[in-house]
């Protein structure tokens, strides 16, 4: 009853507020902007209805809070915290983000296990793992216009930079697989031209994506899941006389990951030519005798 008082109509997420300089008329993104929020909260609904973490559910209750003072009926209208407390335990039951879960490709009703998606643009790791039964329980990607898309697919948006500690303090402890097609510019053949013709530095020397690799094998660090599955360009293993992949190899190994690896060409699958490196790891702490073959 209380719900249908304060609310006009159900909650969308083109409702949700987003940062903006209203003297200027711009948007201002940073570590409390709209797309932080919508990741906290679109997350907070797929995966961790039920969490305990306190400062997680403070940000969720946050969010929501803000949606329902632009959304009551009556301006005047008090919207106590209890109120507020009890629609972020369960905002589904108050008609709250129906079209978060009304989406293309959802995530499976009976997931056989969980994933996390980096550098996930606009979705490609994520329908393949949700193929095979895998639930995505975090995804972060950079660029706004694929954070929009990968939206519309999933109804999750994206954390963003997964450089910063503050994204990656989001990442759950527990998942079993990570997936990550790291970018691949200071590796690819034309990135390494063009950076060369401009006199600039290219591989693990590149000071800007060059070294993300190095984020993702932290993150495995960190989070030593069962298994990887990394993606990049069929160049990453050649480049720089082969050093570039064996810094790779050698670090993957040294975190006691099996590696196996193979150049796969897009044109089996699509039409398009398109060759790319697929690396993947096994923990060697829970998968100790394993023998994989990869065809």
């Amino acid at each position: 009853m209380i719900a249908k008082k304060i609310i006009t109509q159900e909650m969308k997420l083109v409702d949700f507020p987003e940062e903006v300089d209203e003297q200027n008329g711009i948007k201002l993104y940073g570590e409390i902007s709209w797309e932080n929020q919508l990741a906290v909260l679109s997350h907070y609904l797929h995966n961790n209805s039920n969490s305990d973490d306190y400062d997680y559910k403070r940000e969720v209750t946050s969010a929501i809070r803000e949606f329902l003072e632009r959304k009551k009926e009556n301006k005047n209208e008090e919207i106590t915290e209890e109120y507020v407390t009890k629609v972020a335990e369960d905002p589904i039951a108050y008609d709250l983000f129906a079209d978060f879960f009304n989406v293309p490709f959802p995530n499976p009703k009976e997931p056989r296990f969980t994933f996390i998606d980096l550098f996930a643009g606009m979705g490609g790791f994520r329908l393949a793992m949700q193929a095979q039964g895998g639930k995505c329980v975090f995804s972060s990607e950079w660029n706004k216009y694929a954070q929009k898309t990968y939206l519309a697919n999933f109804g999750e948006m994206p954390f963003g930079d997964i450089t910063k500690d503050v994204t990656k303090s989001y990442i759950p402890k527990e998942f079993d697989v990570l997936c990550a097609g790291f970018p691949c510019q200071p590796f690819s053949i034309a990135g390494v031209s063009k950076k060369k013709s401009l006199g600039r530095e290219t591989g693990f020397r590149d000071k800007t994506q060059g070294t993300l690799f190095f984020d993702v094998a932290d993150i495995i660090s960190r989070h030593r899941p069962k298994a990887f599955f990394l993606e990049n360009v069929k160049n990453l293993m050649s480049h720089d006389k082969g050093n570039t992949f064996k810094v790779i190899k050698g670090t993957l190994e040294e975190l006691r990951y099996s590696l196996h690896y193979l150049v796969m060409d897009g044109q089996t699958y699509v039409p398009q030519h398109r060759e790319r490196i697929m690396i993947v790891g096994f923990n060697r702490d829970i998968f100790c005798n394993e023998k994989y073959l990869v065809a």
